[in-house]
């Protein structure tokens, strides 16, 4: 059992990134355009491939079109390491503090092919 890793979707703000990474202690994360992730422009079912190929779970405001790439990635036999949408238009603060209570109590086993909203 590991520790989930996260990649941020190009949709999340930067804001994000920033508050999950000077978090003490702080979860490791990537966001789409940065080194070691798909570059920036990267289709959501190619986001989603790259998060699986890296053990990522994918972070994405794209709760819309999201779905319907989840369903195609599932329906073509492949798996996550987690998805999480984010919902409605709360504070960066809520955001953080569910992402980081994910990352504390839960194992990467715990979050395969598991899609759920935050905020809680």
């Amino acid at each position: 059992m590991s520790q989930l890793k996260f990649l941020l979707d190009e949709d999340t703000s930067r804001a994000l990134l920033k508050a999950l990474r000077s978090s003490k202690p702080a979860p490791d994360v990537l966001r789409v355009g940065e080194l070691g992730a798909p570059p920036r422009g990267t289709k959501d079912p190619q986001v989603l491939l790259a998060a699986e190929a890296a053990g990522r779970c994918l972070i994405s405001r794209d709760r819309k079109s999201m779905k319907r790439h989840l369903r195609d990635h599932f329906a073509a036999g492949r798996h996550t390491c987690g998805v999480v949408l984010t919902k409605g238009r709360f504070g960066l603060r809520r955001y953080v503090n569910d992402i980081l209570l994910i990352w504390q109590v839960m194992t990467t086993d715990e979050w395969v092919d598991r899609t759920d909203y935050i905020p809680y």
